[in-house]
């Protein structure tokens, strides 16, 4: 099972500058709040492959699928059960 604070503590440690996301709901837009950038994007990409032994298309590079924490976690649970 993946966990949401898993993602959450990366984004917040790796990507953000400063600041915090600990009031920051699951389902709350990375993207139109400034959290995540097409840069942090591409670190977070990176950094979900490798820890979860995925492969993440060119085509699922989407913002839909970066909105939140929530949409992340579906694409990463989604990409880890083809693989099982």
């Amino acid at each position: 099972m993946l966990d949401k604070k898993e993602i959450r503590l990366f984004i917040q440690t790796k990507i953000m500058k400063e600041g915090n996301i600990d009031d920051f709901k699951d389902t709350d837009s990375l993207i139109e709040t400034g959290i995540i950038d097409s840069l942090g994007i591409q670190i977070l990409l990176a950094y979900l492959e490798k820890a979860y032994s995925i492969k993440i298309a060119d085509e699922e590079l989407t913002p839909e699928n970066f909105e939140n924490i929530d949409a992340i976690s579906v694409l990463v649970q989604s990409k880890t059960t083809a693989i099982r």
